[in-house]
């Protein structure tokens, strides 16, 4: 697989979801469709089908791609947000998960 250039697959998702006039709803159906993509990938991970768990991320991304762009955000500015938010947080590793500080109890 040739080096993939992330920007230029948003502007396809996004040209997709122009294409079929979704771009031009209210995000509520995305919200709906991202609950079914992420039973699937749940599905997909405890039955170790790796390649089904691939294809749940992708159609995770679409979907949130989609809502962003009917709820007039940029997806890009998203992501770039929540690790603005995470980068420099205090925590710790819990059975696999980051626990930011501020929820851990005092032991």
């Amino acid at each position: 697989m040739s080096k993939i250039n992330l920007n230029k697959l948003v502007e396809q998702v996004q040209g997709w979801f122009v294409e079929r006039n979704l771009h031009t709803f209210d995000g509520t159906a995305q919200l709906e469709k991202l609950k079914e993509e992420v039973q699937e990938l749940l599905d997909a991970r405890a039955n170790n089908d790796v390649e089904e768990e691939i294809d749940a991320i992708g159609d995770i991304t679409v979907v949130l791609i989609g809502y962003c762009m009917q709820r007039g955000f940029s997806f890009a500015k998203c992501l770039y947000s929540a690790y603005q938010v995470i980068k420099d947080r205090k925590g710790k590793v819990i059975n696999g998960s980051f626990v930011k500080e501020a929820d851990l109890k005092e032991e």
